[in-house]
């Protein structure tokens, strides 16, 4: 194989494991939501353009250039997100989580202000025990199963497109927990909801929702309709990445009192806790 056509193999190679890998390419299908630091393009620890242009520096040396090809494939560089299962231990019970990036995307991916919150409940039980809970956008249900093992009455919605991975999740976890009282349900932000709908509610969740730009509005009137008796307390577990995140909890100020309640430094993720005006 001549050297030319050698480079732009390793070169193919590189692009398709970095675009697997790069989370930062399309915000218009939700990919803005991610986890990963700002310089993920450029972090050596991962696949990257980077690893692309040291493979091609060193192509003519066979040995080192095969070695980076087995780094690129590595199991231990797979980002969380790209796990087809996460287990996790929270509240006394343990969560197998299988996850679907490449076939349903953001919705069946266990994502941080997911298991901050859950983590967060776990230790402040009293918020949720014993009361009706609902989660929004549960994407894989997480919290909201642990509020189900906490004591809650729980119910875990999704747009419809996501609810069969929600409800496989939810029921591949909690078959033998006869305690639990968590159901999944259909909840499409964009259209009414009557107050009368969910007025036992008491708690609404959310892990994560505040991240496209385009279902503020509607994630605001759903907030509203939840909250309509001003004694719904909301909690928010968020990770604040733009000025577009920013501005719509200045324009939820308008209608709630807001208040961080807890922040996990690590992670950059904040609990917010809201309460009608």
């Amino acid at each position: 194989m001549s050297r030319r056509k050698y480079n732009s193999l390793v070169w193919s190679i590189c692009l398709l494991v970095t675009g697997f890998s790069n989370l930062k390419a399309d915000e218009n299908l939700g990919l803005c939501k991610n986890n990963l630091p700002a310089d993920h393009v450029l972090n050596v620890d991962s696949p990257s353009l980077a690893t692309c242009n040291l493979a091609l520096k060193n192509s003519e040396d066979m040995t080192t250039t095969t070695s980076l090809a087995v780094v690129l494939y590595d199991e231990d560089k797979i980002l969380p997100h790209e796990l087809t299962s996460r287990t996790f231990y929270l509240a006394d019970e343990k969560f197998v989580i299988e996850q679907n990036w490449q076939g349903v995307g953001v919705a069946a991916v266990v994502w941080d202000s997911a298991v901050v919150l859950g983590e967060y409940l776990q230790d402040h039980r009293h918020l949720i025990q014993g009361k009706k809970v609902l989660e929004l956008g549960a994407g894989t249900g997480l919290a909201g199963m642990v509020a189900a093992a906490l004591g809650a009455d729980v119910i875990v919605t999704e747009r419809e497109s996501a609810m069969p991975h929600l409800t496989s999740t939810v029921l591949a976890n909690s078959p033998n927990r006869k305690h639990w009282k968590i159901k999944a349900s259909v909840l499409d932000w964009t259209q009414p909801i009557h107050y009368k709908t969910y007025s036992d509610v008491d708690v609404v969740l959310g892990a994560d929702i505040i991240y496209i730009e385009e279902t503020f509005n509607d994630l605001l009137k759903v907030l509203m309709s939840l909250t309509y008796n001003r004694i719904v307390q909301v909690l928010l577990s968020c990770k604040i990445r733009y000025d577009r995140d920013r501005n719509f909890l200045k324009m939820m100020e308008e209608h709630f009192s807001i208040n961080e309640i807890y922040e996990d430094h690590s992670r950059h993720i904040k609990i917010l806790s809201l309460q009608r005006l």
